[in-house]
């Protein structure tokens, strides 16, 4: 990442859905859409409810009044909003504060939270603060989500066992009651209680097939309430839902709060808490659902927030729940072929439909299938493997990230989270502080390293912009900003700053000698930073970073500058002295440095999942092209947490000649949802299962597949073979790291044979 990008080929203009009435021409895709994702929300919302104290209808009232006024608020493309299960203990613990206790009590005044917190939402956007949620370490945020999982999975484990919650604030005291409230257990709901966990860890795991369309909660609600009919389940046992839908709109209680002054400092906590955890996980969603988007489209993260503080006015007024974008039906949205934000409203409308039409069947659900479900989702937000990738990326993060869960499970959610904050800061001192054998020793004086502590500390809130200058003039202008440390806490004036440069016109960030400190959050920005200039084909370069030592392998990894450090290079691995070797061979260059992923060629395959990296990279240059072979590693849904590695080969044209049309090639349906700005080519004649993609219009025979491709899939087949703008990326999707034989084997049926006399080099 410290040089400077290389200059992209034009892309070739495709149609990208139109926001607005505009959009309503993809009526169709959305409508389908707007059905799953109904489905989806049906027990989602459902669950969500009864994890948050409330009654389980209000779940479905948030989740329609988002669906039928997100799409005239606009903020997003083909994000779904509605209540979120990361929520959920934050509106129990809002009852329980303003009820004391009592949930019922409770519940009509968190609603006057709810209203206060849309105001507020509101009145934030005019100011244009929705940026400001990007402030909060994303360690801290990890660790909030990570808590909150933990939190949803104690207080479901006694309804998944056919028992009663404990309304209780503190989750240590919810875990000292399961041993007495677990000894009630019912053995029938017991059954289906696990059976439906069971479910949707198994149901979560189909790579392919009809039925890795439907999600999950939607195949396992409908085995509960067969169950439910089979065991026949007691009205207690199962969803509770009003006779008429009208019964279910509770209003705000404006007046109990004005008759109790005492209230009025827990409502503040309350509505603080709301607005600072909605913004963060809203801005967090809505990035997260930028990345996946087939047409990598930019939300914009103020109308965002203004339409979430509409929503959550209007969902408050109705008695519903608070109301967020949700990454969870957002994907389903995604992968059931919505193109615009009306998708939303159709599912507003069908779940509308639902609550209506439907009630007695929705009663029909068993409570303990809804747990399963809950309990499931909890897991994803706090398993094992989530802690593996906070270490990896540093013990510094892992330090952050523990401690923000301990700190909230012990405290609340607002409190740990600045507990989380303080811990950063501590840890950012502990860094920057002068070695104090400085001041044993006579070298500083103890004066003077203070001074120098606090400097570096107060480095971490200025401006990292030292000077901002402009070279050259015409094409040639380049801005400069020479920056000093760079942490999460002073990332947005830089952020401003680089917004304000004609996207066309070159950027370099240069690190001085008095910039002490780049951290995680800062390091995941400039990798963003680098691939949106290789997108907008701009010239871009990171100076002075390497002379940064990063505090683990992972590219993101917080790094410090420090004279006094003396790298040492790791030795080498078993897999690294295989590709070393492979390169001496092939007369290549191999580099054992792990680098972020940047997807020059915006080739397909490498715009899903998140945490992209290279290893083991070997780079040189054969028949014209460049060479480059890669372990790649990359995180994707629904293992969010858990790496998946392949071997990449990418040939890259050198210069900007005539180039053969895009094309991709699959194994079966392997990544068909991405394809949406594709059509496939039908007969393809090539080897099954393998299916060909490409430009929408062209003549049949414009996508000649090569003779030694054709072969190469039978042999070494299955295959994906994706060319884009000239470049060709291969691998072997349902194969791990290859091994080198195979490497060489499919260098030779889509590089050819070595020239003898071809130079090495490095792209």
């Amino acid at each position: 990442m410290t040089g400077p990008s290389e200059r992209a080929l034009p892309r070739p203009a495709l149609e990208v859905p139109a926001s607005g009435l505009a959009g309503l021409r993809h009526w169709r895709h959305d409508l389908a859409a707007g059905l799953q994702v109904a489905l989806l929300w049906t027990p989602f919302a459902l669950g969500v409810a009864l994890a948050s104290g409330a009654p389980a209808v209000a779940g479905l009232i948030s989740a329609i009044v988002a669906g039928l006024l997100f799409p005239f608020l606009g903020g997003s493309h083909v994000t779904v909003s509605g209540p979120a299960a990361a929520l959920a203990p934050v509106v129990l613990w809002g009852i329980l504060t303003l009820g004391q206790g009592d949930p019922a009590a409770g519940y009509p005044l968190v609603l006057v939270a709810i209203v206060l917190t849309g105001v507020l939402q509101i009145l934030l956007s005019l100011v244009k603060a929705g940026r400001y949620a990007t402030l909060l370490p994303s360690t801290v945020v990890e660790g909030m989500l990570a808590a909150i999982g933990i939190i949803i999975i104690v207080r479901q484990i006694p309804p998944l066992f056919g028992v009663e919650a404990a309304p209780a604030k503190s989750v240590l005291v919810a875990v000292l009651d399961l041993p007495r409230r677990l000894a009630a257990a019912e053995p029938t709901v017991v059954l289906v209680g696990l059976a439906s966990l069971a479910l949707m860890f198994l149901l979560n795991r189909r790579s392919s097939g009809f039925w890795k369309r439907l999600p999950a909660a939607i195949l396992v609600t409908v085995a509960g309430v067969a169950a439910g009919f089979a065991l026949d389940l007691p009205p207690e046992l199962r969803i509770r839902m009003p006779e008429r839908f009208l019964d279910a709109l509770h209003l705000p209680d404006f007046a109990g709060i004005l008759a109790r002054p005492d209230l009025w400092g827990a409502l503040v906590v309350v509505v603080v808490t709301f607005t600072l955890i909605d913004g963060v996980e809203s801005v967090a969603s809505v990035k997260a659902v930028d990345r996946i988007d087939p047409w990598r489209r930019v939300s914009d993260p103020n109308k965002t927030l203004r339409a979430m503080g509409v929503c959550n006015l209007c969902s408050g007024m109705l008695g519903g729940l608070t109301i967020i974008p949700n990454a969870v039906p957002s994907r389903a949205n995604i992968d059931a072929g919505a193109r615009t934000l009306w998708s939303n409203l159709f599912s507003g409308l069908f779940l509308l439909l639902f609550t209506l039409a439907l009630p007695a069947l929705i009663a029909r659900i068993p409570l303990a299938t809804i747990a399963g479900i809950l309990v499931y989702i909890g897991w994803r937000l706090c398993e094992p493997a989530l802690f593996a990738r906070m270490l990896a990326l540093g013990f510094d993060r892992f330090v952050v990230f523990v401690g923000t869960v301990v700190a909230i499970l012990a405290t609340d959610l607002l409190v740990g989270m600045f507990v989380g904050i303080a811990i950063e800061l501590l840890l950012a001192i502990y860094l920057l502080m002068p070695s104090f054998r400085f001041v044993l020793t006579g070298r500083l004086d103890f004066a003077s390293a203070m001074g120098l502590l606090v400097r570096n500390f107060a480095g971490l809130f200025r401006s990292p912009i030292i000077k901002a200058r402009v070279e050259g003039e015409g094409l040639e202008r380049t801005h400069v900003f020479t920056l000093g440390s760079l942490v999460g806490f002073n990332l947005l004036s830089l952020e401003r700053a680089v917004e304000s440069v004609p996207k066309r016109e070159a950027l370099i960030l240069r690190f001085t000698e008095s910039a002490r400190i780049v951290d995680h959050t800062a390091m995941e920005f400039l990798q963003h930073l680098e691939e949106e200039a290789v997108k907008a084909d701009r010239r871009f370069a990171i100076e002075g970073l390497e002379r940064f030592f990063p505090f683990s392998a992972h590219p993101a990894a917080g790094r410090m500058q420090d004279a006094q450090i003396v790298r040492v290079r790791a030795e080498q691995d078993a897999r690294a002295r295989e590709m070393a070797a492979l390169a001496a061979r092939a007369g290549l260059v191999f580099e054992p440095e792990t680098r972020a992923t940047i997807n020059r060629w915006d080739f397909v395959y490498l715009r899903r999942g998140e945490q992209r990296q290279d290893t083991n990279i070997l780079t040189g240059v054969r028949g014209g092209k460049r060479i480059r072979i890669v372990d790649y590693g990359h995180t994707a849904a629904p293992d969010y947490h858990v790496v998946h590695r392949h071997t990449l080969l990418i040939l890259e044209p050198q210069g900007a000649g005539e180039r053969e049309p895009d094309l991709v090639i699959t194994p079966g349906h392997y990544m068909e949802r991405y394809m949406a700005h594709l059509e496939e080519r039908w007969p393809s004649d090539l080897p099954p299962p393998h299916r060909l993609y490409g430009p929408p219009g062209l003549p049949r025979d414009a996508l000649a597949v090569p003779a030694g491709w054709r072969e190469a899939l039978q042999t070494l087949g299955p295959l994906y073979v994706e060319r884009r703008r000239g470049a060709l990326l291969v691998f072997a999707p349902f194969r791990a790291l290859e091994p080198i034989d195979r490497i060489e084997e499919l260098l030779r049926a889509f590089a050819g044979e070595p020239e003898a006399s071809a130079p090495r080099g490095a792209s």
